[in-house]
């Protein structure tokens, strides 16, 4: 009865959806200013320092409590999809709520920029792209182009607002690329693929994809994936391990335990950005987490 009710109340919401897009593609869209949508804060804080006051940006997932890849549209955001010239969506199904409403006001001329697509990825590779400290520079970089594109005389402004936000973002690139000179393809243990980007980037590779991604889908992982990652931390074959504090379970906190009785550092990192953040501060500290591990090895 669960299930059913559910697919009860999601037809009934698209059913509103689809009706309040119907009404909104008479009303007039520009106000003199460019409206963007923005599924994720981060993605709506970028467009939001290139704009300036030459737009408004309204982010539908603001709050760190909640859940992007369960959420459901309501009216509301169907009537901010209907009046917004531009949707940034992060894509690879991560938020594919936003494709069933801007399907629904397709008529309305709306331009999504899909991240996932803008980095050359396809559907069923890792969702959490916010990770690579390249992804937002060129977020910034396509963002620039097309407002640029739908109010021409703001073009300059764009490009300089567009150009002091992306100096702000280049310590990620340039931090990264420092610690990769250390990280030398040593293996590191994760509890979800939420920051295998930035690990990545930084020389490092992943010692339990499966066991992580088992997390990731909120599944028991295999007995074998549980004794090969608990070999790994008590053996230390590896540099440290990676845990999702927004996403606990019994498996991920015994991990952490075990890591810590070994002496196996562990860096904390978060899915969504923390209230009171901003995009670089956030990624910098998880960043600088891993500095302050190397270090310690020297």
């Amino acid at each position: 009865m669960r299930k059913w009710s559910r697919v009860l109340t999601l037809i009934m919401s698209l059913a509103a959806i689809l009706i309040l897009a119907g009404c909104q593609t008479t009303t007039p869209k520009r106000s003199g200013k460019i409206n963007v949508v923005a599924t994720l804060d981060f993605y709506g804080e970028a467009a939001r320092a290139i704009l300036g006051q030459q737009g408004k940006v309204t982010t539908v997932i603001n709050s760190p409590s909640i859940d992007a890849e369960s959420y459901e549209p309501d009216v509301k955001t169907a009537k901010q999809v209907a009046t917004a010239d531009v949707v940034i969506e992060n894509g690879l199904g991560y938020d594919s709520w936003m494709d069933r409403v801007v399907q629904a006001n397709q008529d309305s001329g709306t331009k999504t920029l899909n991240i996932g697509k803008l980095m050359g990825k396809q559907t069923g590779d890792n969702p959490h792209l916010w990770s690579d400290p390249n992804v937002m520079i060129k977020v910034t970089r396509h963002l620039v182009t097309q407002f640029s594109k739908i109010d021409p005389p703001h073009a300059k402004a764009f490009r300089r607002r567009g150009a002091a936000y992306e100096r702000q973002l280049t310590v990620l690139p340039r931090l990264a690329k420092q610690l990769a000179k250390n990280g030398r393809g040593q293996r590191v243990a994760v509890s979800e693929p939420v920051f295998d980007f930035a690990l990545t980037a930084m020389g490092y590779r992943i010692s339990d994809g499966h066991f992580a991604q088992s997390i990731e889908e909120d599944s028991d992982p295999t007995p074998a994936d549980i004794t090969q990652l608990q070999s790994q931390l008590k053996h230390h074959r590896v540099a440290f391990f990676v845990e999702n504090t927004q996403n606990t379970s019994k498996n991920v906190t015994n991990m952490v335990h075990l890591a810590k009785k070994y002496g196996i550092p562990v860096v904390k990192v978060t899915e969504t950005m923390p209230a009171n953040q901003d995009y670089r501060t956030w990624m910098l500290k998880q960043y600088q987490q891993v500095q302050r591990i190397q270090q310690k090895e020297k």
